[in-house]
């Protein structure tokens, strides 16, 4: 049994440009949620992407993570600095895995 402090954890994932727009991480994405909250029994997940790359965040929306807020320059990709939004959802807001 994986006990956590804060019964939490990070998604995050990566698609080759030649898999975008096929559905994979929002597949993939669920499957990780369920198996987070029924085995694990985590209590929050979270995730952020790269404000200019808002098909990141329609993948968490679609898996129904909220956004919470933007980290202004929280990370610098190629000598730029990046802004980011941070996405989560909560057990308590997951409908039943059977639903």
């Amino acid at each position: 049994m994986i006990v956590l402090p804060h019964s939490s954890a990070e998604l995050g994932y990566w698609v080759r440009e030649s898999h975008w727009g096929r559905g994979y991480a929002t597949e993939a994405g669920r499957e990780i949620l369920d198996f987070g909250f029924a085995s694990l029994k985590l209590h929050r997940i979270h995730a952020r992407h790269l404000v200019r790359n808002p098909a990141s965040g329609r993948v968490l929306q679609k898996l129904g993570m909220r956004r919470e807020g933007i980290h202004r320059h929280a990370v610098r990709k190629w000598d730029v600095f990046e802004d980011v939004a941070q996405y989560a959802a909560l057990v308590t807001e997951r409908p039943p895995a059977d639903s």
